[in-house]
This record gives C-alpha cells, sequence and structure tokens, in this order.
C-alpha cells in the first residue's frame, strides 16, 4: 500500500508541477514583453539621469554666468547714471550757447555808442605813421 501512496503523490506531484508550469509559461509573451519593456525604462532612466547630470552641470554654470552678468550690470548701471548727469550738464551748456548764439546774431544798436571811444581810438593809432 505503501507504493500507492507514492505513486498517488508522485502523479499528484507531477499535475501541480504542471500547473505550475502551465501557470508561469501561460503569459510567455506578456512576461518577456514585460521584461524588454523593463530593459527599455532601464535603459531610458540611465539616458535621462545621465541628461539630468548635464543639465545640472549646465544650470550652474548658468548661474555663475548670470551672477557676473548681474554684476556687470549693477556697474553699468552706476556709469550710466554718472553718465545722466553729465548729460544734464551738457544739456544746460547747450541752453546756454542757444541763447548766446541768439544775443550775437541779433545786432544791438547800443553796441556803436558803447563801442565808439575804443574806435577812436584805434582809428588814432591806424594814422599814427612808424616814422
Amino acid at each position: 500500500m505503501m507504493t500507492w501512496y507514492i505513486v498517488i503523490a508522485a502523479l499528484i506531484g507531477a499535475l501541480i508541477g504542471y500547473f505550475i508550469f502551465y501557470l508561469r509559461y501561460q503569459h510567455k509573451d506578456t512576461i518577456n514583453q514585460l521584461r524588454s519593456n523593463l530593459k527599455e525604462a532601464g535603459k531610458e532612466v540611465e539616458y535621462l539621469s545621465n541628461e539630468l547630470d548635464e543639465y545640472v552641470q549646465q544650470n550652474a554654470l548658468l548661474k555663475q554666468k548670470t551672477i557676473e552678468l548681474l554684476e556687470k550690470n549693477d556697474d553699468l548701471s552706476d556709469v550710466v547714471a554718472e553718465l545722466s548727469k553729465y548729460y544734464v550738464h551738457l544739456k544746460r551748456a547747450a541752453e546756454k550757447t542757444t541763447e548766446l548764439s541768439k544775443y550775437l546774431h541779433t545786432p544791438n544798436p547800443d553796441i556803436e555808442e558803447k563801442m565808439k571811444p575804443f574806435l577812436d581810438k584805434v582809428k588814432e593809432e591806424t594814422n599814427k605813421t612808424f616814422f
């Protein structure tokens, strides 16, 4: 009788083994597809992590350059402030020059009377001869 138990146990073991084999390889194509998708996803993750490292390095470089440009911008702002001060002074000087030019282009009748003593003196000096 013991041999029957061994035969029955072997048959039950074989049935259980076949059942496990059937369950395992029933969806073999799906499992293979999932494994290939997992490999592709791993490659994609590796590629993206490399890209992330590169972008982190570029970001650090861009931050450094941005800080340098902001410092230069502050310096240029100071220069522009100084130049605007000079521009105001030049503008005032241009206004005064325009005003002076206007006065010089309009004849003043009183000038002849004021200049008459000087003109007479010059005329007398030119009438004198060297000898």
